[in-house]
């Protein structure tokens, strides 16, 4: 499988649209790119989503502030990102579910 990478920044304002497009440029695979907003200080940062792991904790470049996933989501991306993990992607089970997540 060839997967294709995207690399920016994009504001809240602006986070649905980034997706759209990486939608619209690879329709068949994993989107691997997710804008993270930080809730406390606004400030977005687009992170490579790992495909074989959850990630439970993410530090804010800019405020520090360290971010968990909201109850009922799996990890931070699903929370706090403008695309879902690739497991919600593929709604397959993921590493959440030993710990009640939403793939639980």
């Amino acid at each position: 499988m060839i997967t294709r990478l995207w690399h920016g920044w994009t504001t809240t304002q602006n986070a649905q649209a980034y997706e759209d497009l990486l939608r619209s440029s690879m329709p068949l695979s994993l989107i691997l790119e997710s804008a993270v907003s930080c809730p406390y200080c606004g400030h977005v940062s687009v992170e490579v989503m790992p495909t074989d792991a959850c990630v439970y904790f993410y530090e804010c470049a800019r405020c520090r502030a360290l971010l968990r996933p909201k109850p009922g989501d799996c990890c931070v991306f699903c929370s706090y990102g403008s695309v879902k993990c690739p497991p919600e992607q593929e709604a397959r089970a993921c590493c959440a579910s030993a710990v009640g997540g939403r793939h639980a």
